[in-house]
């Protein structure tokens, strides 16, 4: 099974599907993030350059954990449209990695680049089957699954569809966190508090909800083709989730 996980900034994969990526992994699935933007506005102390450059390998260390691909969009910080140019490079990412399942920033998240990249990824699974439209691969042949992430605390986004426990991947989606040297020390001296905290404050939350102790929630993309629950685990795939439904 080949899984593909966009996320707007590095880190924000780690955030919000890390534990779910890891019990991917652990299965043999073929996992690859991509990274939208070069995050170069992620410092108060070094250039946007050197911010950039710093990012870039700390997401390379963090996707090693997972023995994953990582791609690099390279689009800038705070400035991510869904314009002709990046759509054709997401479309192009797709036809890459030829994905079963793709997982991305929820539409009502926070930040204007997690929007964008929801709206690029739900342009381009349904662009990169169409052989009318040119770039460096072929078209697909299928439009594949598609799942929102979580938003920031999860507000705004309303109810998840399914929650998948993490309790025993956390482990894992802290050490992938923690490659982020940069990030958590600038959100520690800013907050209190670094990322690994705010993951396992999100991570419990969601767990209350369901009854474990740590766990990630997704929404279904409604828009056509729809997407069920069952798509993260398909039948034949060889791939067991430790799903949960929504709580009653």
């Amino acid at each position: 099974m080949r899984i593909l996980a966009v996320g707007a900034h590095p880190d924000d994969v780690e955030l919000f599907c890390a534990g779910t990526l890891a019990h991917y992994a652990r299965q043999g699935a073929q996992v690859t993030v991509a990274i939208a933007t070069n995050g170069e506005l992620g410092s108060r102390t070094l250039s946007p350059a050197q911010t950039a450059a710093v990012r870039k390998e700390e997401a390379r260390r963090a996707v090693g954990v997972l023995d994953a691909e990582l791609l690099w969009l390279g689009q800038p910080d705070g400035f991510l449209f869904d314009t002709p140019d990046t759509r054709r490079q997401v479309v192009e990412v797709l036809r890459r990695v030829r994905p079963d399942l793709v997982l991305a920033h929820h539409p009502d998240d926070y930040h204007p680049d997690h929007r964008a990249v929801s709206g690029l990824v739900g342009a381009a699974r349904l662009l990169a089957r169409e052989p009318a439209l040119s770039t460096g691969s072929p078209a697909t042949d299928r439009v594949p699954p598609l799942f929102y992430m979580d938003t920031l605390l999860g507000t705004n986004g309303g109810t998840p569809d399914v929650w998948v426990d993490i309790t025993d991947t956390m482990a894992t989606k802290e050490a992938m966190l923690a490659e982020h040297l940069s990030q958590n020390s600038s959100r520690k001296e800013r907050k209190g508090a670094d990322f690994l905290d705010l993951t396992r404050q999100q991570g419990a939350h969601r767990g209350l909800e369901v009854g474990v102790r740590y766990a990630e929630a997704f929404t279904c993309a409604p828009s056509h083709p729809a997407t069920s629950p069952h798509d993260l685990a398909p039948e034949g795939t060889g791939i067991h989730l430790p799903t949960l439904p929504p709580p009653r």
